[in-house]
Order: C-alpha cells, then structure tokens, then sequence
C-alpha cells in the first residue's frame, strides 16, 4: 500500500477584485481540488469578489480545502507566503 500523499498548499495573496482574476480563480479551484484530492488553498487578501469565493467554497463543499484569511496586514504577508508550496497569481493587469 502506497503512503498518503503529502498536501499541497497552492498560496494566493491578492485584493479580490475582478482586475486580479478572481473570477478565474473561483473557476479553477475546484478542478484543481478535483483533480488532486491533496492540494489545499490559502487564500489571503479583501475585495468585493469575496463573496464570489464564499459561494464557491459552500456550492462545491470544499471547506476543508480552502482556508479564507481575509485581508492580510503587509507586515503578515510573508507568513501567509512561506506556508504554500505554490505562489499562484491570476491577476489581469
């Protein structure tokens, strides 16, 4: 028998706006869960695409997948970076 697979942290530090690609974001969370049942997400940062975020969390079941933070002070960003093992940025511009 093959040991657990180890998780994936998959980090995404952004305001949650549109221009940052949340939208794109909120579509490719649950296919990457999907695909690979130990990848988890940190997802730090505010905006008005939040909700967006909330409702795909709830509408896919994947609360124990996704780790909201909220907005994340500057001088805590490096914290929440140095927890993932991926760096994802989807913005836009």
């Amino acid at each position: 028998k093959r040991p657990a697979a180890p998780t994936i942290n998959i980090v995404v530090v952004s305001r949650l706006t549109y221009r940052k690609g949340i939208d794109l974001l909120v579509d490719a969370v649950p296919e990457i869960c999907r695909r690979h049942p130990h990848a988890k997400w940190i997802i730090g940062g505010d905006g008005p695409k939040r909700l967006l975020l909330e409702e795909m969390i709830e509408r896919e079941c994947l609360h124990d997948r996704v780790e909201l933070l909220g907005g994340v002070p500057h001088d805590s960003v490096r914290d929440v970076l140095v927890r993932g093992h991926i760096f994802l940025n989807t913005s836009l511009t």
